[in-house]
């Protein structure tokens, strides 16, 4: 790819406004949300409160479920770079998401930088789905890398049993 089309492209993905969710969410997924990001920028938009409003609201009358957020790049740029981009983003949303109540315990991202599933534009690309799941770790991890994850994270220890969604059985 030349200097010059990496500059086109740049530049076509600034002057793309924000797209409207519709394609095809996580399999098996309950999707709640999804949030779209400026051409470059972790920074949430205007009527970002609006849907994390629902998430917290949807999390609050499902207290056993685990809020996944799956942090996407368009591919413009190098690869590690957008994956650090996807991280910021989901990041951005794990802390307005904790400023409302859900606790910090309950997110995992699953990160997908560039490789992830692409949209018909790079405006749609550069998001944040939100979903939600009862299924254990260990499921979520597996949906992101037959996805072409690059990474998932949660904020406690778990041992295998807990990410496996095995119930530990009691020893002396």
């Amino acid at each position: 790819m030349t200097l010059r089309s990496i500059l086109l492209g740049a530049a076509m993905a600034m002057l793309a406004g924000p797209a409207v969710a519709g394609d095809a969410q996580p399999v098996g997924s309950g999707a709640i949300g999804e949030l779209y990001f400026r051409f470059d920028s972790a920074a949430l938009m205007d009527g970002a409160t609006g849907v994390l409003d629902k998430v917290v609201a949807f999390a609050s009358a499902n207290p056993d479920t685990r809020i996944v957020l799956d942090g996407h790049c368009d591919p413009i740029g190098a690869a590690d770079y957008n994956v650090k981009l996807a991280i910021r983003r989901a990041e951005s949303v794990r802390e307005q998401l904790k400023t409302m109540g859900l606790p910090e315990d309950r997110i995992v991202f699953a990160i997908y930088g560039e490789d992830g599933a692409h949209r018909r534009t790079h405006a749609q690309d550069r998001r944040v789905t939100i979903w939600s799941t009862t299924e254990p770790l260990a499921a979520v991890i597996d949906h992101t890398f037959a996805g072409k994850g690059e990474a998932v994270t949660w904020q406690q220890a778990l041992t295998i049993a807990e990410i496996e969604g095995r119930v530990p059985v009691a020893s002396r």
